[in-house]
Protein backbone atom coordinates (compact mmCIF):
# COMPACT_ATOMS: atom_id res chain seq x y z
CA UNK A 1 0.00 0.00 0.00
CA UNK A 2 2.97 2.65 0.09
CA UNK A 3 2.69 2.92 -3.46
CA UNK A 4 -0.68 4.71 -3.18
CA UNK A 5 1.25 8.14 -1.24
CA UNK A 6 3.73 8.03 -4.26
CA UNK A 7 0.64 7.90 -7.31
CA UNK A 8 -1.35 10.29 -5.82
CA UNK A 9 1.47 12.88 -5.37
CA UNK A 10 2.08 12.37 -9.18
CA UNK A 11 -1.12 12.56 -10.22
CA UNK A 12 -1.83 15.92 -8.29
CA UNK A 13 1.28 17.58 -10.16
CA UNK A 14 -0.05 16.70 -13.46
CA UNK A 15 -1.41 19.69 -15.51
CA UNK A 16 -5.18 20.57 -14.45
CA UNK A 17 -6.99 19.32 -17.81
CA UNK A 18 -8.33 22.35 -19.83
CA UNK A 19 -11.16 22.35 -22.69
CA UNK A 20 -9.49 22.51 -25.90
CA UNK A 21 -10.38 26.10 -27.58
CA UNK A 22 -11.50 25.42 -30.73
CA UNK A 23 -10.08 26.77 -33.74
CA UNK A 24 -11.67 30.35 -35.53
CA UNK A 25 -13.56 29.47 -37.72
CA UNK A 26 -12.92 30.37 -41.18
CA UNK A 27 -15.04 33.86 -42.16
CA UNK A 28 -18.28 33.05 -44.17
CA UNK A 29 -18.50 34.40 -47.34
CA UNK A 30 -20.75 36.72 -48.60
CA UNK A 31 -24.02 36.36 -50.40
CA UNK A 32 -26.10 38.57 -52.57
CA UNK A 33 -28.45 38.35 -55.54
CA UNK A 34 -27.31 39.32 -58.59
CA UNK A 35 -29.76 41.07 -61.64
CA UNK A 36 -30.42 37.95 -63.25
CA UNK A 37 -31.77 36.45 -60.04
CA UNK A 38 -28.83 34.21 -59.39
CA UNK A 39 -27.36 33.88 -55.61
CA UNK A 40 -23.48 34.98 -55.72
CA UNK A 41 -21.18 34.18 -52.52
CA UNK A 42 -17.62 35.12 -52.39
CA UNK A 43 -15.08 35.61 -50.20
CA UNK A 44 -15.22 38.11 -47.61
CA UNK A 45 -13.36 41.26 -49.31
CA UNK A 46 -12.15 39.65 -51.94
CA UNK A 47 -8.35 41.31 -53.00
CA UNK A 48 -8.78 39.85 -56.68
CA UNK A 49 -11.26 41.34 -58.62
CA UNK A 50 -12.00 40.92 -62.52
CA UNK A 51 -14.29 43.07 -64.56
CA UNK A 52 -15.58 42.17 -68.30
CA UNK A 53 -17.95 45.32 -68.95
CA UNK A 54 -16.84 48.89 -68.52
CA UNK A 55 -19.50 50.32 -66.44
CA UNK A 56 -18.18 47.87 -63.94
CA UNK A 57 -14.66 48.87 -63.99
CA UNK A 58 -16.18 52.54 -63.41
CA UNK A 59 -17.99 51.42 -60.50
CA UNK A 60 -15.63 49.71 -58.81
CA UNK A 61 -13.36 52.44 -59.12
CA UNK A 62 -16.20 54.80 -57.80
CA UNK A 63 -15.94 52.46 -54.94
CA UNK A 64 -12.33 52.84 -54.46
CA UNK A 65 -10.94 49.52 -55.37
CA UNK A 66 -9.67 50.06 -58.05
CA UNK A 67 -5.93 48.55 -56.95
CA UNK A 68 -7.98 45.58 -56.44
CA UNK A 69 -8.59 45.08 -60.49
CA UNK A 70 -6.49 42.67 -62.01
CA UNK A 71 -8.28 42.36 -64.88
CA UNK A 72 -10.56 44.52 -67.38
CA UNK A 73 -11.70 44.40 -71.23
CA UNK A 74 -10.30 46.43 -74.51
CA UNK A 75 -13.45 48.54 -74.07
CA UNK A 76 -13.09 49.69 -70.00
CA UNK A 77 -11.09 52.72 -70.62
CA UNK A 78 -12.65 55.13 -67.69
CA UNK A 79 -11.24 56.34 -65.59
CA UNK A 80 -7.73 57.18 -66.73
CA UNK A 81 -5.94 54.37 -64.38
CA UNK A 82 -8.38 51.54 -65.90
CA UNK A 83 -5.51 52.05 -68.57
CA UNK A 84 -3.18 50.33 -65.78
CA UNK A 85 -5.09 47.12 -65.33
CA UNK A 86 -4.14 44.47 -67.77
CA UNK A 87 -6.53 43.64 -70.71
CA UNK A 88 -7.91 40.28 -71.05
CA UNK A 89 -9.28 40.86 -74.55
CA UNK A 90 -12.44 42.61 -76.48
CA UNK A 91 -15.70 42.98 -74.45
CA UNK A 92 -17.36 40.08 -77.08
CA UNK A 93 -16.17 37.98 -76.04
CA UNK A 94 -12.94 38.55 -74.08
CA UNK A 95 -9.75 35.90 -74.01
CA UNK A 96 -10.67 32.66 -71.21
CA UNK A 97 -7.37 31.92 -71.35
CA UNK A 98 -6.22 35.41 -70.48
CA UNK A 99 -9.30 35.76 -67.83
CA UNK A 100 -8.16 32.80 -65.97
CA UNK A 101 -4.42 33.47 -65.82
CA UNK A 102 -5.68 36.57 -63.73
CA UNK A 103 -6.63 34.22 -61.40
CA UNK A 104 -9.98 36.23 -59.63
CA UNK A 105 -11.54 35.95 -56.48
CA UNK A 106 -14.88 37.47 -58.46
CA UNK A 107 -15.61 38.34 -61.26
CA UNK A 108 -17.89 41.23 -62.45
CA UNK A 109 -19.86 40.55 -66.01
CA UNK A 110 -22.96 41.85 -67.68
CA UNK A 111 -25.19 39.77 -69.68
CA UNK A 112 -24.77 37.95 -73.07
CA UNK A 113 -21.49 36.22 -71.90
CA UNK A 114 -22.99 33.08 -70.74
CA UNK A 115 -20.47 30.44 -72.04
CA UNK A 116 -17.98 32.50 -70.61
CA UNK A 117 -19.52 32.77 -66.90
CA UNK A 118 -20.06 29.22 -67.12
CA UNK A 119 -16.64 28.12 -67.53
CA UNK A 120 -15.62 30.55 -64.83
CA UNK A 121 -17.91 28.79 -62.29
CA UNK A 122 -16.84 26.09 -63.51
CA UNK A 123 -13.61 26.29 -61.99
CA UNK A 124 -15.22 27.86 -58.50
CA UNK A 125 -15.23 31.72 -59.34
CA UNK A 126 -17.95 33.54 -57.95
CA UNK A 127 -19.57 35.96 -61.12
CA UNK A 128 -22.06 38.19 -60.38
CA UNK A 129 -24.16 39.82 -63.90
CA UNK A 130 -25.05 43.87 -63.24
CA UNK A 131 -27.73 44.09 -65.86
CA UNK A 132 -30.50 46.19 -64.58
CA UNK A 133 -33.17 47.60 -67.20
CA UNK A 134 -34.18 50.66 -64.95
CA UNK A 135 -31.79 53.57 -63.04
CA UNK A 136 -33.58 52.64 -59.70
CA UNK A 137 -32.24 48.68 -60.44
CA UNK A 138 -28.97 50.02 -61.30
CA UNK A 139 -28.54 52.06 -58.14
CA UNK A 140 -29.81 49.00 -55.79
CA UNK A 141 -27.04 46.72 -58.14
CA UNK A 142 -24.18 48.91 -57.04
CA UNK A 143 -24.98 48.82 -53.22
CA UNK A 144 -24.93 44.51 -53.56
CA UNK A 145 -21.97 45.23 -55.56
CA UNK A 146 -20.61 46.94 -52.81
CA UNK A 147 -21.50 44.62 -50.16
CA UNK A 148 -20.27 41.26 -52.30
CA UNK A 149 -16.63 43.60 -52.55
CA UNK A 150 -16.78 44.49 -49.06
CA UNK A 151 -17.14 48.14 -49.78
CA UNK A 152 -20.95 47.78 -48.57
CA UNK A 153 -19.92 51.73 -47.03
CA UNK A 154 -18.50 53.06 -49.73
CA UNK A 155 -21.49 51.58 -52.24
CA UNK A 156 -24.20 53.37 -49.38
CA UNK A 157 -22.38 56.62 -49.90
CA UNK A 158 -21.87 56.69 -53.89
CA UNK A 159 -25.87 55.87 -54.34
CA UNK A 160 -26.93 58.65 -51.74
CA UNK A 161 -24.74 60.89 -54.22
CA UNK A 162 -25.95 59.57 -57.78
CA UNK A 163 -29.57 59.66 -55.83
CA UNK A 164 -29.21 63.57 -54.86
CA UNK A 165 -27.63 64.32 -58.49
CA UNK A 166 -30.52 62.61 -60.09
CA UNK A 167 -33.27 64.69 -58.20
CA UNK A 168 -36.80 63.94 -58.51
CA UNK A 169 -38.10 62.29 -62.54
CA UNK A 170 -39.83 65.10 -64.47
CA UNK A 171 -43.23 65.05 -65.46
CA UNK A 172 -43.56 62.88 -69.39
CA UNK A 173 -42.26 65.29 -71.89
CA UNK A 174 -41.73 65.45 -75.96
CA UNK A 175 -41.53 61.54 -77.27
CA UNK A 176 -38.34 60.74 -78.14
CA UNK A 177 -37.07 58.48 -80.85
CA UNK A 178 -33.11 56.97 -80.02
CA UNK A 179 -31.26 55.67 -83.25
CA UNK A 180 -29.14 53.04 -81.81
CA UNK A 181 -28.24 52.03 -85.17
CA UNK A 182 -28.89 53.69 -88.54
CA UNK A 183 -29.10 51.09 -90.95
CA UNK A 184 -30.81 49.15 -90.98
CA UNK A 185 -33.13 51.88 -88.11
CA UNK A 186 -32.79 50.12 -84.84
CA UNK A 187 -34.24 51.86 -81.71
CA UNK A 188 -34.11 50.75 -77.89
CA UNK A 189 -37.53 48.97 -76.73
CA UNK A 190 -39.66 50.43 -73.59
CA UNK A 191 -37.96 47.62 -70.88
CA UNK A 192 -34.34 48.81 -71.71
CA UNK A 193 -32.28 50.39 -69.45
CA UNK A 194 -31.57 53.34 -72.27
CA UNK A 195 -35.56 53.85 -72.30
CA UNK A 196 -36.02 54.42 -68.44
CA UNK A 197 -32.69 57.29 -68.74
CA UNK A 198 -34.91 58.99 -71.56
CA UNK A 199 -37.62 58.67 -68.84
CA UNK A 200 -35.58 59.93 -65.96
CA UNK A 201 -34.86 62.70 -68.11
CA UNK A 202 -38.08 63.77 -68.43
CA UNK A 203 -38.59 61.87 -72.17
CA UNK A 204 -41.11 59.56 -73.50
CA UNK A 205 -39.20 57.01 -75.22
CA UNK A 206 -40.60 55.74 -78.87
CA UNK A 207 -41.52 52.90 -79.18
CA UNK A 208 -44.01 52.59 -76.46
CA UNK A 209 -44.35 48.77 -76.59
CA UNK A 210 -41.96 46.58 -78.15
CA UNK A 211 -41.17 42.49 -78.49
CA UNK A 212 -37.58 42.99 -78.20
CA UNK A 213 -35.47 45.05 -76.58
CA UNK A 214 -33.97 46.22 -79.69
CA UNK A 215 -36.28 46.50 -82.35
CA UNK A 216 -35.82 47.11 -85.83
CA UNK A 217 -38.29 49.96 -87.03
CA UNK A 218 -39.47 51.02 -90.32
CA UNK A 219 -38.66 54.20 -91.15
CA UNK A 220 -41.99 54.79 -92.54
CA UNK A 221 -43.52 53.74 -88.41
CA UNK A 222 -40.57 56.77 -87.63
CA UNK A 223 -42.22 59.30 -90.11
CA UNK A 224 -46.15 58.41 -88.57
CA UNK A 225 -44.71 58.56 -85.23
CA UNK A 226 -43.19 61.99 -85.98
CA UNK A 227 -41.41 62.55 -82.66
CA UNK A 228 -40.52 65.61 -80.27
CA UNK A 229 -36.75 64.78 -80.59
CA UNK A 230 -34.54 62.40 -82.35
CA UNK A 231 -31.67 61.64 -80.98
CA UNK A 232 -28.98 59.90 -83.43
CA UNK A 233 -25.31 58.41 -83.40
CA UNK A 234 -24.34 60.81 -85.77
CA UNK A 235 -25.34 63.88 -87.68
CA UNK A 236 -27.71 63.26 -90.65
CA UNK A 237 -26.20 63.43 -94.32
CA UNK A 238 -27.43 65.78 -96.13
CA UNK A 239 -29.12 63.32 -98.66
CA UNK A 240 -31.02 61.08 -96.03
CA UNK A 241 -34.13 60.40 -97.43
CA UNK A 242 -37.40 60.62 -95.14
CA UNK A 243 -35.87 61.97 -92.31
CA UNK A 244 -35.80 65.49 -93.31
CA UNK A 245 -39.32 65.52 -93.11
CA UNK A 246 -39.65 64.65 -89.81
CA UNK A 247 -40.93 67.72 -87.32
CA UNK A 248 -37.47 67.09 -85.28
CA UNK A 249 -35.45 67.67 -87.73
CA UNK A 250 -36.80 70.55 -89.43
CA UNK A 251 -37.36 72.13 -86.00
CA UNK A 252 -33.56 71.82 -84.86
CA UNK A 253 -34.23 68.56 -82.55
CA UNK A 254 -32.53 66.32 -84.23
CA UNK A 255 -29.42 65.54 -81.49
CA UNK A 256 -26.25 63.65 -81.82
CA UNK A 257 -25.21 62.20 -78.78
CA UNK A 258 -22.11 63.74 -77.52
CA UNK A 259 -21.22 60.76 -75.59
CA UNK A 260 -22.81 57.22 -75.90
CA UNK A 261 -21.21 55.92 -73.17
CA UNK A 262 -22.59 57.55 -70.65
CA UNK A 263 -26.01 56.07 -72.15
CA UNK A 264 -24.44 52.66 -72.99
CA UNK A 265 -22.61 52.15 -69.47
CA UNK A 266 -24.75 51.05 -66.85
CA UNK A 267 -21.72 52.77 -64.13
CA UNK A 268 -21.99 55.80 -61.92
CA UNK A 269 -21.94 57.97 -64.74
CA UNK A 270 -25.27 57.25 -65.64
CA UNK A 271 -26.34 60.32 -63.61
CA UNK A 272 -23.89 62.45 -66.50
CA UNK A 273 -26.18 60.88 -69.44
CA UNK A 274 -29.73 62.00 -67.46
CA UNK A 275 -27.77 65.64 -66.87
CA UNK A 276 -27.24 65.75 -70.49
CA UNK A 277 -30.20 64.38 -71.90
CA UNK A 278 -32.04 66.77 -69.97
CA UNK A 279 -30.48 69.36 -71.36
CA UNK A 280 -31.15 67.84 -75.14
CA UNK A 281 -34.44 67.34 -74.80
CA UNK A 282 -35.40 70.99 -73.46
Amino acid sequence: MRWIAPLLAALLALPACRERTPAPAAPAGVTVVDDLGRPVTAPPAPQRILSLAPGNTELVFALNLGDRLVGRTDACDFPAAAASVPSVGSLFPPDLERVLATRPDVALMIDGHAALRQALEARGIPVYVLQPRTVDAALASFQRVGRLLGAEPAAQALTAQLQAALGPTPPPGPSVFYVVWPDPLTTAGPQTFLADLVRRAGGRPLPAQADTDWPRYPLERLLADDPDVLLLPKALPADAPGYRTLRAVREGRAVVVANPDLLSRIGPRLVDGVAWLRRALQ
